[in-house]
């Protein structure tokens, strides 16, 4: 994700990685050009590589395979799933099988917005069951209507929602969603405002989706 030059010739890396998560990659000899690696370590580049931690940090030993490509190739959603991954405390493995499968997709609105959802509800960083999405009133007891374009509880004041709930079970609502499908700007837009708060951050790569 972000080169970073280190002593005379080293860099340090900023990489995602599926086994290591988000990491800094200490490579030794990385600024010789040409260097022994054989690889440009461009920010954007997808490495296959060898890596060995060394006590609290790792340092790449090997590079399998390098391609580059291009931030102006970069779909609007792909810029901010990575974005979003980037900036998320700690990720798993299924979390990268959701970002893998987005990736390898058209990455229309729709991909995006299935992965949107399924990040957040997998990571628990989702819209809140326990206040309307419209007003925010505490809901009082169970069953609930919950909306999936809203993500979350919706009081019989501010209208109805897809589907009943009797607990806290999003995957119910995920499930209804995912018949569903895309959201509209409006939603997907609500559902970036509660990452960012969750996550105590701001997405920059949201101005592209405009």
């Amino acid at each position: 994700m972000e080169r970073i030059p280190y002593r005379e010739t080293d860099l340090l890396l900023s990489v995602l990685g599926e086994h290591i998560g988000k990491e800094l990659l200490t490579v030794r000899s990385g600024r010789k050009i040409p260097n022994r690696w054989k690889s440009s370590f461009l920010e954007g580049s997808i490495l296959l590589g060898r890596i060995l931690q060394v006590k609290n940090h790792h340092v790449l030993t090997g590079v399998i395979t390098e391609k580059y490509v291009p931030y102006e190739k970069y779909s609007p959603f792909m810029i901010l799933a990575l974005e979003m991954f980037s900036k998320t405390p700690s990720v798993d493995r299924s979390s990268f099988q959701l970002l893998e499968k987005f990736l390898t997709s058209e990455q229309t609105a729709r991909d995006f917005d299935q992965f949107l959802v399924s990040f957040m509800v997998k990571e628990s960083l989702q819209p809140s069951l326990n206040s309307c999405v419209v007003c925010g009133e505490k809901r009082e007891q169970f069953p609930i209507s919950a909306s999936v374009y809203l993500g979350g509880y919706v009081c019989p004041r501010c209208g109805s929602g897809d589907v009943e709930l009797t607990d806290v079970d999003y995957e119910s609502l995920l499930k209804t969603y995912r018949k569903v499908g895309e959201l509209t700007e409006n939603m997907r837009a609500y559902w970036l405002d509660v990452l960012e708060s969750q996550l105590s951050t701001k997405f920059v790569s949201r101005e592209g989706l405009k």
